[in-house]
């Protein structure tokens, strides 16, 4: 397995889910650990102890932020969803099912690589050099 993409930051694919499309960024360890910290409320009590509780709600906002960077195919009262990071908020905090999937995904480097490969199997079948006029 080539680990190349590992170095890329910018490594994001267009992944299917459900009947729409949500083109992913992978996110790497030490940013996931960086979100967590980011979603963890410190607190101390009256004996001076420190207590550390992960905000899953939030986790899941700055993850959806870090990993989700557009879609295509949401609808919402049958008008197209635009992505925003603001909408991604909302479904990633409303929407169990997108929520699994984005966290699922983004950190399955092998799961991104396939669905790269089967887009590109995908165009590389449409744009092969087929007379499309006879097809007209």
């Amino acid at each position: 397995m080539d680990i190349g993409i590992l170095k890329r930051d910018d490594f994001q694919v267009w992944v299917p889910f459900m009947d729409a499309e949500v083109l992913i960024r992978y996110v790497p360890v030490d940013e996931l650990r960086e979100i967590n910290k980011k979603a963890t409320r410190v607190s101390w009590d009256r004996k001076h102890q420190k207590t550390e509780e992960l905000d899953t709600v939030e986790a899941n906002r700055l993850l959806g932020r870090a990993a989700v960077r557009g879609w295509k195919g949401i609808t919402m009262n049958g008008e197209e969803f635009p992505y925003s990071e603001e909408n991604c908020d909302f479904l990633m905090t409303r929407w169990l099912e997108f929520s699994r999937f984005v966290n699922e995904v983004c950190i399955d480097i092998q799961a991104l690589m396939d669905a790269e490969r089967e887009r590109k199997a995908k165009n590389s079948v449409l744009t092969s050099g087929q007379d499309w006029t006879s097809r007209v």
